[in-house]
């Protein structure tokens, strides 16, 4: 599989078979089309390992978002006086 129409020109001239040119990007591509090794799936291959890192940076984020709401939520006199001391511009 290539994501160069070019390559794939070179592959099929040097004598390869069963060429692939992906022309619309890897997020089209559905799972099981092509055999893949691992467990990433071919439409995160370009993305550099960030799906791995992605969802655990948006659980953490998720986590604090929420506690800072439930803290607003049930504490906002002690809110208001933890953004008193927030700097300003």
């Amino acid at each position: 599989m290539s994501r160069s129409s070019a390559a794939a020109n070179q592959l099929d001239q040097a004598g390869f078979q069963n060429i692939a040119c992906i022309t619309s990007g890897l997020q089209k591509v559905k799972p099981g089309t092509f055999d893949s090794v691992g467990t990433t799936e071919l439409q995160d291959a370009g993305k550099a390992g960030l799906v791995t890192v992605q969802g655990k940076i948006s659980a953490v984020l998720g986590t604090v978002l929420v506690c800072a709401y439930l803290f607003i939520t049930f504490f906002p006199e002690q809110a208001e006086k933890l953004l008193q001391f927030a700097p300003t511009s």
